[in-house]
Parts: structure tokens; sequence; C-alpha cells
């Protein structure tokens, strides 16, 4: 929740609405509220679950490694943000995509490239032929 108030005050520094259209703040903005509005869901769920009403103590991290997987996402988001600007949109999706795939919901190799491919090409496809968004091509220019 405290993200996405985050998200909300910093988005107003890029203003939401400019002449009838949205702003480079509109959709940190957005984005921030719907975290907020699906944290505030999650936290009245919680408290009024059948696990409290018969005494049970909920987890934060209901699995063993749930920490450790959260971590390892949030490694690799961090890395995927650092070597979109050197590899370039296409090659750092695909790549993300396998990581995940592969190790945090272990699937089978063909699974993971063919999921992993269509996931970048479908991006690619959206942002930058779709929606004319100037992708990171890299410094293989892809």
């Amino acid at each position: 929740m405290v993200i996405g108030l985050l998200f909300c005050l910093g988005s107003t520094e890029y203003g939401d609405i400019r002449s009838g259209f949205p702003g480079a703040g509109f959709f940190p903005f957005m984005g921030g509220v719907i975290l907020v509005s699906l944290s505030m869901m999650l936290m009245i769920r919680s408290g009024v679950g059948k696990e409290m009403e018969q005494g049970k103590i909920i987890k934060f991290f209901p699995q063993k490694d749930s920490l450790k997987r959260l971590v390892i996402v949030l490694f690799v988001l961090f890395m995927y943000s650092i070597s979109l600007v050197y590899l370039g949109f296409l090659i750092t999706t695909f790549l993300f995509m396998i990581l995940l795939l592969k190790f945090l919901e272990p699937q089978r190799w063909t699974t993971t490239l063919m999921i992993a491919l269509l996931t970048s090409i479908s991006a690619y496809l959206l942002f930058e032929i779709f929606l004319k968004v100037q992708l990171p091509k890299g410094v293989f220019g892809i």
C-alpha cells in the first residue's frame, strides 16, 4: 500500500492530464491507485477470513521458500532494468521470461522457450509496432 501511495505522490510531479490528454504521470498515478485499492481489499479480506475465525495464524509467506522466491524476482527485475539498456528490449525480455519460467516455476525447456519467445515478440509488437513506443535497441541493434 505504501508503494502505491509513493507512486501516486511521485506521479503528481509529472502531471496527470494536460490539455485533455493523459500526461506522463497519468499511468503511474493510476497504477498507484490500483495498487492501493488491491492492497486495501486484501487487508480487509484477510482480516475477516475463515482462518482468523478459527484462530489459525496466517503466515505472511505461506510456503517455505516464498521469501527466497521474492528475493530472486526482485533481483531479476533489478538486473532486467540494468541490462535493458545494454542488451535491448527483445533479448532482455526473452532472458527475463526464461529465468522466471525455468527457475521460479520450473517448466520444461520447450514450454519455457516458447512462452518466452511469444511473450517477447508479443510485447515488441504491442509497444514498438502498434503503440509506436521507442524501445531500447541495445548494442546489437534489435
